[in-house]
């Protein structure tokens, strides 16, 4: 998670597999890009997969408002050096 007024909170959150958004399986990381483009939801709702202790693992939830987080993303980009939201390869 990039550290952004918008996520405070979950800026610790690294190298997690996305489980569900908004209550729907994730099957990949275009599949996920796809459901955050086209989602027209009030939030954005991220359940994540992460382990506790050694072989113990947890689901961790992270929501966020779908119009501040979608209004942030070119200021996120600019302020950690980002060229693009996304690759070329994940673009619909």
């Amino acid at each position: 998670v990039l550290v952004a007024d918008i996520n405070i909170g979950y800026e610790d959150i690294v190298n997690t597999q996305v489980l569900a958004f908004n209550g729907k399986p994730v099957k990949n990381l275009k599949s996920l890009a796809n459901m955050v483009d086209n989602c027209n939801d009030e939030y954005l709702r991220f359940d994540l997969e992460y382990q506790q202790l050694i072989l113990n693992f947890a689901t961790q939830i992270v929501v966020l408002h779908a119009k501040a987080a979608k209004a942030a993303t070119l200021d996120i980009l600019t302020t950690h050096c980002i060229s693009s939201a996304m690759s070329d390869d994940l673009k619909t």
